[in-house]
């Protein structure tokens, strides 16, 4: 996603605000949050790119993935500690950066993955990480020890692959944005940022765009079922009348609830204006299994959604971030915390690394 315009006013930002919660049943109040510039140099490398996060609580680490395509520093995961209490997000502690390693126990070469999901399943202390494309362009789905070592890989199935005209499979960049588990742990579930080709055409202002959820057995990497989530039109025009001029909506995350529903993130941008942050709660209950589907049914019945809250430019006077990571975090008081965390995209023309820590009921 490309940047919106503004200025990086300090290195760590902790903030506090009256409760909130806007067009969504979810309450939520801002506990804290910390932004670190682009161009952050860590142990001679680059930080930055976090489109993925995951919280251990056995440990009290979160697992950070960034999306680098091998092209600054081999691809990579990040064990983090955030100092998070009742006074809010107080540090970031960057402390072991792992590589991400191909089944041959290779680091990727350069642009030979582009990953994006990441969840720590904590019955196995393996991690299960996601990419929109390898060097062929075919998104995928892993899973590797703590030290990087791939396991295996999951079957994807071939209608995923995108072909050469874009008129099947992923659209580029618009693959396997989102992981989450079963709450019983026994079901991976992926979606896609926007449609497969074959399935209908990218988020517009004036319509969303059906994404695909899959789900698979985690014992033996097997899609079990396909369901359609529609997503919004994009939410808002762009303002900016020169330089790259650029809009767009898609699922950036999700995140199953102890309920069995899902806590949809879709990122929504337009160039002069900014991010906008909208928050869905939604659920397979009555929506068409259209697992196998090459194209899907044209009377599919997709996901029901209702909105949870949304995260505008200024609210919790947050200068928004493209949001790309969502998981739940330690209780504080008795409080249940959802952190989220922006993705830069390496770009330091007015984009930063953002972890934020809401409270939710």
């Amino acid at each position: 996603m490309l940047p919106k315009t503004h200025s990086l006013a300090a290195l760590a930002m902790l903030l506090a605000t009256p409760a909130f919660a806007q067009d969504g049943a979810m309450k939520v109040d801002l506990l804290g949050s910390i932004t670190l510039p682009t161009g952050l140099i860590i142990a001679g490398e680059e930080f930055g790119g976090i489109s993925g996060l995951d919280y251990d609580a056995r440990s009290g680490l979160f697992y950070a993935l960034s999306d680098d395509r091998s092209q600054r520093a081999p691809a990579r995961y990040y064990e983090i500690g955030l100092k998070i209490d009742a006074n809010g997000l107080s540090a970031v502690d960057v402390i072991r950066r792992v590589t991400l390693r191909d089944l041959e126990g290779n680091a990727f070469p350069f642009n030979g993955i582009d990953p994006e999901s990441l969840r720590f399943n904590p019955a196995t202390r393996t991690i299960l990480w996601s990419s929109e494309g390898d060097v062929s362009g075919r998104p995928g789905i892993y899973e590797a020890r703590l030290d990087g070592t791939m396991l295996r890989a999951f079957a994807v199935p071939e209608y995923y692959s995108p072909n050469a005209d874009e008129t099947a499979g992923v659209y580029g960049n618009l693959a396997f944005e989102a992981l989450t588990l079963s709450t019983d742990g026994k079901t991976l579930y992926a979606a896609t940022e926007n449609a497969l080709a074959q399935d209908g055409a990218k988020a517009t202002l004036e319509a969303g765009s059906p994404s695909r959820v899959i789900a698979f057995d985690l014992a033996s990497g097997q899609p079990t079922a396909e369901y359609i989530y529609e997503t919004n039109p994009i939410a808002i025009a762009p303002t900016a009348t020169s330089g790259d001029i650029y809009n767009d909506n898609g699922v950036s995350e999700f995140l199953m609830l102890e309920d069995g529903r899902f806590l949809v993130v879709e990122r929504s941008f337009a160039s002069g204006v900014g991010n906008q942050i909208n928050f869905f709660t939604a659920s397979l209950e009555g929506a068409t299994d259209i697992n196998g589907q090459e194209k899907a049914q044209v009377d599919a019945v997709a996901m029901t959604k209702e909105p949870a809250f949304t995260l505008a430019e200024g609210d919790f006077g947050l200068d928004i971030d493209n949001i790309e990571s969502v998981t739940f975090g330690p209780k504080v008081d008795g409080k249940t915390t959802l952190v989220i965390a922006s993705d830069n995209n390496f770009n330091a023309n007015g984009q930063f690394t953002q972890f934020v820590v809401l409270t939710v009921e």
